[in-house]
């Protein structure tokens, strides 16, 4: 780092463009900052109507969780069922070759 750049290294071939502060056309016309940087922040109130489309909101991701989680209860419990089956034709199985024995 202490280094400085060889012979061979390559200048920048155009300058930057410095701008002033002052300058209006640099900045974005929605763009409002102070003189130190900040930016403010304007919040509004939620009206009756803002409210209606965010319990609506609400409702449609409850509804859509419940019909996940009914979903899910609708193909586990035929599988339990045939799990059951499963176990219970295993188990008379081994009773019939234990008896046989």
């Amino acid at each position: 780092m202490n280094q400085r750049p060889g012979p061979g290294t390559e200048q920048p071939r155009v300058e930057p463009e410095i701008i002033p502060p002052g300058d209006v056309r640099s900045r974005r016309a929605d763009e409002r900052m102070s003189f130190d940087g900040t930016q403010r922040v304007y919040v509004a109130r939620v009206g009756p109507f803002g409210f209606a489309m965010v319990a609506l909101a609400i409702a449609a991701l409850a509804m859509l969780l419940f019909l996940l989680v009914l979903g899910a209860f609708v193909i586990l419990i035929p599988l339990a069922g045939l799990l059951l089956a499963v176990i219970i034709a295993v188990g008379l199985f081994r009773m019939l070759i234990w008896r046989r024995l």
